[in-house]
């Protein structure tokens, strides 16, 4: 009997070291993950300082009209002058010929998750000089003000503050707040912090809501998500700027997928100035992975993501390949109303934006980008429309008339293309430069741009700063 208590005690005391030691591994994972992502990345492409770029054509995206023959001043990231090219050319600014060349806005990706770092450089290299991340970590306020300082090069980053929800569902990662008050600290705390807008799901009650609004404005941020759970008229007159996914939208539809019920919807979201980042590519890969099985499943991409996304993403499509008849009906049908309803969207004149939603389904940054551009095109949108949701629009609701348009005063991100987007969009696969935070990137920048993207920071570091999240938050 004494022996046998010796050995339980000597596997407590192995098992209870076991324990302490893990704890200690994730509490010195912290300061690891922070370090780890606060060094310098580096900067591709070529800085400049005055420089005009000469004889081009401009889309400027408030329209889908083409100006022809320009001149195009930049200097310190900003557009400082257009005039046409029968105008004598200002001598302090080096020349750059882009005779024959179409220019128009950097696109901006307004719902994506950034775990990684690298994310941005990668989305960089795809020609998207903004975006709008939907859920933010205190790792987010840190990289922006990297970028600002040019200790790495990347898209420009907008984040939103960690996700308010409330209930008995809400994810690991999400503030969870029970009363109004609650909520109100929580965004005056968001605010105090630095993130750019408040996001909420659907947990939210009505009166966290109201609560959300009131300390939301009185900090001038704006809010974001997902629909709360209030009814739709309260839905249409709240402060959100926009309704992230079209998926949301037909759940509003309750199983009765009619057009006429789409339509009523979209004139409620236009006559209320409701935004709708469509993402078609996140069910996209659901729908395919439960109608096709393996045969798409096996043949994802998932080498330049961050290990555990990776992970993540593999799980949750895994779990459809083994979908059964009825769910494979839903997915069609459900798939063929988001369709209907990016139509009917724009017709009724509904602001559209772009977004990819990285992070979840094995979505790739940047290059997802391409992907979605074909979803839409399929969904009957025209390239004019896709890329106005792309920029202009993100603009607008960014409240950015900085970003998204190419116009005096506005910031030079700028794609140069050596075909009309608006007739081919297969040539942003290809561009001929792309200019961002005062760089000029060729294609062997941006492709070392995308080489830098694709070194993902180690498993180590991403708990140590999720962790960070889940303590702080």
């Amino acid at each position: 009997m004494k022996k046998a208590l010796k050995i339980l005690k000597k596997t407590l005391i192995g098992l209870l070291g076991l324990i302490l030691l893990l704890l200690l591994l994730l509490v010195l994972s912290i300061p690891y993950g922070k370090s780890q992502s606060n060094t310098s990345l580096k900067l591709s492409g070529d800085q400049y300082s005055k420089l005009v770029l000469t004889n081009v054509n401009i889309i400027p995206m408030d329209s889908s009209r083409v100006i022809y023959n320009q001149n195009v001043y930049l200097h310190q990231n900003k557009i400082v002058d257009i005039t046409s090219d029968t105008i004598p050319i200002n001598q302090e600014y080096k020349i750059l010929e882009a005779k024959d060349k179409y220019i128009l806005p950097g696109l901006i990706d307004m719902h994506a998750h950034i775990f990684d770092r690298t994310d941005l450089p990668q989305y960089l290299s795809y020609g998207v000089t903004t975006v709008r991340n939907m859920m933010g970590f205190p790792m987010h306020l840190r990289w922006k003000k990297q970028w600002e300082n040019n200790t790495f090069a990347g898209s420009r980053l907008i984040t939103a503050s960690p996700t308010l929800n409330s209930g008995d569902h809400t994810g690991p990662f999400h503030k969870n707040i029970e009363t109004a008050d609650e909520a109100r600290l929580a965004v005056e705390k968001y605010a105090e912090a630095g993130y750019d807008f408040i996001k909420v799901y659907d947990g939210i009650d009505s009166l966290q809501l109201k609560a959300i609004e009131e300390a939301a404005q009185n900090k001038n941020m704006l809010i974001a998500g997902h629909p709360p759970s209030v009814s739709i008229d309260r839905l249409m007159s709240s402060q959100l700027v926009s309704i992230e996914h079209i998926e949301e939208l037909f759940y509003l539809l309750e199983d009765d997928y009619n057009k006429d019920k789409m339509r009523m919807i979209a004139k409620q979201l236009m006559s209320n100035d409701k935004a709708v980042v469509i993402n078609l590519a996140a069910f996209h890969r659901i729908y395919k992975t439960a109608i096709e099985g393996h045969a798409y499943f096996d043949e994802l991409e998932s080498e330049n993501l961050n290990p555990i996304i990776t992970f993540i993403g593999k799980k949750q499509l895994s779990d459809y390949l083994v979908a059964g008849p009825k769910y494979k009906d839903y997915c069609i049908t459900k798939y063929k109303t988001m369709q209907e309803f990016t139509q009917i969207l724009e017709q009724e004149g509904v602001t559209l934006l772009f977004g990819t939603d990285t992070g979840p389904a094995l979505i790739i940054p940047g290059a997802t980008v391409l992907e979605e551009i074909e979803l839409l095109t399929e969904a009957g949108l025209s390239p004019f429309q896709i890329l106005q949701s792309a920029t202009y629009n993100a603009g607008k609701v960014l409240n950015r008339p900085d970003l998204g348009n190419i116009s005096i005063g506005a910031q030079a991100d700028i794609i140069v293309l050596n075909e009309n987007p608006l007739l081919q969009l297969q040539t942003l696969k290809n561009p001929k430069w792309l200019f961002a935070k005062g760089r000029i990137y060729n294609k062997s920048a941006l492709t070392s741009l995308r080489n830098t993207g694709n070194k993902k920071q180690n498993t180590y570091t991403t708990l140590g700063l999720w962790l960070e999240h889940l303590i702080n938050k």
